[in-house]
């Protein structure tokens, strides 16, 4: 199965994400110690030949869609959503992002493309359940799960160190597709 999409939101496109995106700035994102203080890519120096084979392993992908979040008014690549990898056994899939410009923290990003990609997975995907983690002091991921009605289902305690060296929780969120989840 071929997830390559381009999905529309009010102010977005999120479209696969190619060799095209590979820039200087896209690198910096995961470079920047404020960028990737939540990732996990934090923890080796990323590199053009890394991000290359990166997003070429994400475009061989049959259960993953990586996009990239462009501003249909400046056409600018702002950030990346992740669904993926599937698992087909469980109907199900993870969800990820970064917001790598700055400038568009705070602005309701996450919240639109989270919605946007979740309605997706279930509408042309047809995937049960979607889930996400974040650290729990990521506090703006985290509402912008919850707003998109994802639903607190469980905190791993002191499973991270932070860049500061102290210990966070893993907060689990999970998303059931509407029209099932009044079943168990």
């Amino acid at each position: 199965m071929r997830l390559e999409k381009s999905i529309e939101t009010s102010r977005f496109v999120l479209q696969t994400l190619d060799l095209s995106f590979v820039s200087e700035n896209y690198l910096s994102w995961l470079n920047s110690d404020e960028v990737n203080q939540y990732l996990e890519t934090r923890f080796s120096p990323q590199t053009q030949e890394s991000l290359t084979a990166f997003v070429e392993q994400m475009l061989k992908s049959q259960n993953s869609a990586l996009f990239a979040i462009v501003s249909k008014e400046t056409d600018e690549h702002i950030g990346n959503i992740k669904l993926g990898p599937i698992n087909a056994s469980h109907n199900s899939a993870p969800l990820g992002l970064v917001i790598g410009e700055r400038d568009w923290w705070g602005k309701g990003v996450a919240k639109e493309v989270i919605s946007a990609v979740t309605e997706w997975g279930f509408v042309s995907l047809g995937l049960t359940k979607i889930n996400a983690g974040s650290y729990a002091s990521n506090q703006g991921s985290i509402r912008a799960f919850l707003s998109c009605g994802y639903i607190e289902e469980g905190r791993q305690l002191s499973q991270v160190e932070l860049p500061s060296g102290r210990r966070d929780d893993v907060i689990l969120l999970g998303k059931i597709r509407p029209d099932l989840s009044g079943s168990n």
